[in-house]
């Protein structure tokens, strides 16, 4: 067996790092905030390599990052070029904004791609020649896109390629005539060892010379007639730091150096090592995401099947990152089908990669990853208005399957906002702003939205999911007068009261009238409260910053609260106002009702209560009035 190469790629593991967003700063602030803090890593990492010619590594960093690099520390890419043009240092290729890529159309998947390589050799003059998977996500169909982007080779995690082949030779895939080289990599032989399986927390506890003695060991015995084998390591920014820190990393290069007769281990580049083997191994590598919080080669699902989860169950992981996507899909088709000027086509396109970043779409429920949603709503939201502008818009409310779910969603397209309607629940699951290019209804999970139907006990009763989680039927759709018709029915109450619910809709670009009729239908009088809820989405301290106006009693009282919520348990109201720093949300409605509000990590509750008394088989209704206007500057509403 020939030498053994080794093959170091440093990542700043991004999925980490944007877990370190401050929701409470402008996006682009705290990603630069972000950024600026592993600068001092980088630093002593170029550090190490300009003294220590002999040692080699690739190094995988974002588009964003390498762009605040060249604005605020130039000599950084300074030296990276200089140790790039040492052939001491390659940089590997990505997609700019690390999305998934699988989950994007093709022509988005180039671009993503051919934006990252103008960026790095704007940069350093250089244009890659293979990149790592953007988050472990890997789909056959990305073949003939790389080849596109004149990728020679890939790297992604060994765990995402099946069992059975030879750990420490290259793998060669084909999809549709074109092939692509893919070098795996081999966590198992990572210096860190760690007893839970968390890597970013384990310790190193070998000693590099031991370290190579295994590895040697591990290499012959798995590929005995291997002339060129290859261990292939990534490492993040902070175990790296770690390695530096030990000198664990310098004393593992002064071993491979003394190393003059027959040398066993061989510092090695990823292209470099790609223009010298010739022993491949022909394979399949099927669709598949890792999950980060999961270092075992398979993943569990919750319908008990083996497997590495596949880019869309990821998504499905979690309802809003889902909805986020199905969002981002809608304008990615209507962009690619669009004709226009090609100025504005430019911003909008620049708008949708922006918005298709990796980060957004993580399935963690976390403060940085509902800030990273919001940003991207932001981009898409407007995209979609810019696209507006050369696309004919006209105001319309259509009705198709929207999500993918097999049931028909109800999109309604104004020019000051949009409000999608489902009948899981007969709830808005997504209400779009243009003044602000925010969705205030973002989270899509259940139980959030604007207007929750439920039937309680009394007013502090604990919400029971019966209308909420039902499938409405549809009685009636006018896309023309701009009407939707829905019903539902349910037994509520302790004695299981029939209780009939019809649901109307009448949008406009003024605003929403949703109609309550309630019908009792059993034969013994209904005594039950009617709770209405929207959750709107603000920012993390939004509630903080709310000034509310209610008009109150017969004779109209109007009462004011500045940065502040109503106390109390409840207020009869007739109209309610909600204010934050950009627009205000009114609430009129056309009998008194009972408010009850809370506000925490900024999702604002706005439930409305009426005490229902209905005689057997007769019925009342209940309006509500809803519409987004600027912020109010006068005194009364």
């Amino acid at each position: 067996m020939g030498t053994i190469h080794l093959c170091l790629e440093v990542n700043c593991n991004y999925t980490e790092l944007y877990s370190r967003l401050n929701p409470d700063l402008a996006y682009q602030q705290a990603l630069g905030d972000v950024f600026s803090s592993q600068y001092y890593e980088y630093y002593k990492l170029l550090e190490f390599l300009y003294a220590h010619p002999s040692c080699q590594l690739s190094i995988s960093i974002s588009g964003r990052h390498l762009d605040w690099f060249a604005r605020n520390h130039r000599e950084f890419l300074l030296v990276l070029s200089e140790l790039i043009d040492r052939k001491q240092v390659e940089i590997l290729g990505g997609a700019y904004y690390n999305p998934l890529l699988p989950t994007i159309l093709p022509v988005d998947r180039v671009a993503q791609i051919e934006l990252y390589t103008t960026a790095l050799r704007r940069h350093t003059g250089k244009r890659p020649r293979g990149m790592v998977i953007p988050n472990n996500a890997w789909d056959p169909s990305l073949v003939s896109c790389l080849k596109t982007c004149s990728m020679d080779f890939v790297m992604m995690d060994s765990r995402l390629i099946p069992q059975g082949r030879k750990s420490f030779l290259p793998y060669i895939v084909q999809e549709q005539g074109k092939i692509i080289y893919v070098l795996g990599q081999n966590q198992q032989q990572s210096p860190f060892q760690s007893t839970d399986g968390a890597g970013q927390k384990a310790h190193l506890t070998i000693s590099p010379k031991d370290y190579l003695a295994g590895l040697e060991k591990e290499v012959f015995s798995a590929c005995p007639e291997a002339e060129n084998p290859l261990v292939c390591l990534s490492l993040n920014l902070e175990q790296m730091n770690q390695l530096l820190e030990t000198q664990w990393l310098q004393q593992l290069d002064n071993v491979i150096s003394q190393e003059q007769l027959r040398p066993v281990f061989q510092w090695n580049l990823p292209s470099r090592y790609i223009k010298m083997t010739q022993h491949y191994q022909r394979t399949y590598i099927p669709a598949g995401v890792l999950l980060v919080d999961h270092d075992s080669p398979v993943q569990e699902l919750q319908d008990g099947r083996d497997s590495i989860l596949t880019p869309y169950d990821y998504l499905l992981q979690n309802t809003g990152t889902y909805l986020l996507y199905s969002k981002m899909m809608y304008l990615s088709i209507l962009v690619s089908q669009s004709r226009g000027d090609k100025n504005r086509r430019k911003n909008v396109r620049d708008l949708l990669m922006e918005s298709q970043a990796g980060e957004a779409y993580s399935v963690q429920s976390t403060k940085a990853s509902s800030s990273s949603q919001k940003n991207a709503y932001h981009s898409l939201l407007h995209a979609e208005r810019i696209a507006r502008e050369y696309t004919g818009f006209y105001d319309s409310v259509t009705s198709y399957d929207y999500d993918a779910d097999g049931i028909r969603e109800y999109i309604c397209q104004f020019q000051p906002y949009n409000a999608y309607i489902q009948r899981r629940g007969g709830s808005i699951f997504e209400f779009d702003v243009f003044q602000t290019f925010r969705n205030y209804a973002g989270r899509g999970e259940t139980g959030f939205g604007l207007f929750l139907d439920y039937f309680l006990e009394d007013f502090s009763s604990r919400r029971n999911d019966l209308f909420s989680r039902q499938l409405y039927k549809e009685r009636g759709f006018d896309g023309k007068r701009k009407n939707i018709e829905l019903t539902a029915r349910g037994a509520v109450g302790q004695n299981g009261q029939q209780v009939s619910l019809k649901k109307n809709y009448v949008v406009s670009p003024d605003g929403i009238l949703v109609q309550y009729i309630i019908k009792n239908e059993s034969l013994e009088p209904l005594r039950q409260v009617f709770a209405v809820d929207s959750h709107i989405q603000l920012d993390a301290a939004g509630g903080d910053r709310l000034d509310t106006e209610l008009i109150c009693g017969q004779e109209e009282e109007l009462q004011v609260f500045h940065s502040q919520l109503p106390e109390g348990k409840g207020r009869e109201v007739s109209q309610v106002r909600f204010s934050d720093q950009e627009v205000s949300f009114v609430f009129v409605l056309n009998e008194q009702a009972d408010l009850q509000t809370e506000a925490q990590n900024g999702n604002l509750l706005v439930s409305l209560c009426w005490q229902l008394e209905i005689p057997p088989q007769r019925e009342v209704e209940k309006n509500i009035s809803f519409v987004v206007l600027p912020r109010k500057t006068t005194k009364r509403l």
